[in-house]
């Protein structure tokens, strides 16, 4: 009977433990701010609503970014926008190990593709788009918290 208490109390100390660590940095978990490839532009993901992820563009570096305006988009009522404030991921569902079924949109051709995005640690996520059966990624770097919120909710 000893051994059996040992045994589950044992399971016991385990179990919060892994639960708690895939809670914190999972597949799943990646609201925050992140930077793009080449750090010329940040977006932040949040709570689309519905708990699924939606990203923001919230800064282009005025220097560095390659597009500062929306000047391909498909549809001429939005082109001039400012990139900052729009809406690049959106549309996702829960997979087993990512966020799959969404769309991502690019700013500097003004195309939108099917779009994977997946936790790879604590500091790194893995950005997927789409065009039929050929993906391209990318990988994104958490930004450090940000000293001033941008307000948006």
């Amino acid at each position: 009977m000893r051994r059996v208490s040992g045994a589950l109390l044992s399971l016991c100390f385990l179990l919060p433990a892994g639960a708690g660590a895939e809670a914190v940095a999972g597949p799943h978990t990646v609201w925050g701010y992140w930077y793009t490839p080449d750090h010329d532009s940040l977006v932040r993901i949040k709570d689309c609503g519905d708990g699924t992820p939606c990203g923001i563009v919230t800064w282009v570096d005025p220097v560095r970014g390659k597009v500062t305006v929306d000047e391909h988009n498909k549809d001429e009522a939005l082109r001039g926008r400012p990139i900052e404030g729009i809406t690049l991921l959106h549309g996702f569902e829960a997979g087993s190990e990512d966020w799959r079924g969404g769309a991502i949109y690019h700013p500097g051709n003004g195309n939108t593709y099917r779009a994977r995005i997946r936790r790879v640690d604590e500091d790194t996520l893995e950005v997927k788009g789409c065009l039929g059966p050929i993906c391209k990624g990318q990988l994104w770097d958490r930004a450090a918290p940000m000293a001033l919120d941008d307000g948006a909710d």
